[in-house]
């Protein structure tokens, strides 16, 4: 068998799973302007195209029909970007105690890697992320965007590794993630951009909001942030990280505590007005917030396992909620010269949800066309 005909039947395969797999019933909320949308602006063909999910590195019935919407979907119309809001590999990222696995070590500025592990690469990363991805290589591949989350470094409890320490055992495993390079798995460094025609990405460690870890500094996270945004005055500029900086999810307690409170405020004041939006995981859910200085913040966070009870009660930090749902999906950006447009969508291809901004402004719920735009 090829190697084409090979990935269109691990996408058939995917397909399969998601028809049989639609999920509990979603419940659905909207706030606000989300609740009567004004009609979708027309705006011009193409654009940059960019996958966004999160929370996806768990092997089950939902990821893959989420991986199945996202290969029908590149199918259609490719996308040029594939991005994954942090938690690649769950629960406990690669496992540092692999033979070769503490060769692994970080370069001076703690961020690339300067040698690489020994030996092969955990299977973990084809089990749990490349495995369901095959279908954004057909064709013209998608290239993927990958972001830190909290399971990849994850060293306590269950994840413990015997004869590590706790920040040493995280270090290995962040060290193992940004040296493992496939085509479905590119993340070159803890933090990096990317810069892709109208757009840049900004991909940061948000763990380091959590407090400081395996050698990894928030003040470090803070001084990358403020250089990689210089120039977004004159282009569209998303960062894209893991926490998001304010939630409706099960999450809001985490973002209570005045040392996270107060550096996620920090992060924000930095970002300023040219942060065109926040893209987040963390919370396992779909979600458009406004943040208290009013930039949007989308959560795709519903790639492999679901939240069916949450009821997205309150919003944490001043922010405000527009719309949020349980439903298994993703969310698609487009970017254009001169404005961007976002959609979620469910595992079955139904619109849920769509906005749509002009130049630095904000995204407005609009109404979303019944197929998402070519």
């Amino acid at each position: 068998m090829s190697r084409r005909a090979g990935l269109a039947a691990l996408v058939v395969a995917a397909a399969g799973a998601c028809t049989l797999s639609r999920g509990p019933a979603p419940f659905t909320i909207r706030h606000g302007t989300a609740r009567s949308p004004a009609a979708a602006p027309v705006s011009a063909a193409g654009g940059l195209r960019i996958l966004h999910t999160g929370d996806f590195g768990e092997r089950t019935p939902q990821q893959a029909a989420v991986a199945a919407a996202a290969a029908a979907l590149h199918s259609r119309a490719p996308f040029a970007l594939a991005l994954f809001a942090g938690d690649l590999i769950y629960p406990c990222g690669p496992d540092p105690t692999r033979p070769g696995a503490e060769a692994c070590t970080f370069a001076a500025d703690g961020n690339t890697v300067a040698t690489p592990p020994a030996g092969s690469p955990d299977p973990a990363f084809a089990a749990l992320h490349e495995g369901a991805l095959a279908g954004l290589l057909v064709g013209t591949p998608a290239r993927t965007v990958l972001a830190l989350g909290n399971h990849d470094p994850y060293a306590r409890a269950t994840c413990g590794a015997p004869g590590l320490s706790t920040d040493e055992a995280a270090r290995r495993k962040i060290c193992l993630e940004v040296a493992h390079v496939s085509p479905l798995w590119s993340l070159p460094a803890r933090h990096y951009t990317v810069d892709e025609g109208p757009a840049r990405l900004v991909v940061i460690d948000s763990n380091t909001v959590y407090g400081d870890y395996a050698g990894f500094t928030f003040e470090a996270e803070l001084a990358f942030l403020a250089g990689a945004l210089e120039g977004c005055e004159r282009r569209a500029c998303f960062v894209l990280l893991h926490h998001p900086p304010v939630t409706a999810g099960e999450h809001v307690a985490d973002f209570e505590k005045p040392e996270r409170v107060a550096r996620m405020a920090r992060l924000e004041a930095v970002a300023g007005s040219r942060v065109r939006a926040w893209l987040a995981g963390h919370d396992h859910d779909l979600q458009h917030l406004r943040t208290a200085r009013g930039v949007d913040v989308l959560v795709s966070g519903n790639g492999a396992t679901a939240r069916p009870e949450e009821r997205f009660e309150r919003t944490v930090n001043g922010g405000s909620l527009l719309f949020a749902s349980t439903a298994w999906g993703l969310g698609l950006l487009t970017v254009r010269e001169g404005g961007w447009d976002y959609r979620f969508e469910d595992q079955l291809g139904a619109p849920l949800h769509c906005c749509a901004a002009s130049g630095a402004g904000r995204c407005e719920p609009v109404r979303c066309a019944s197929t998402a735009p070519r």
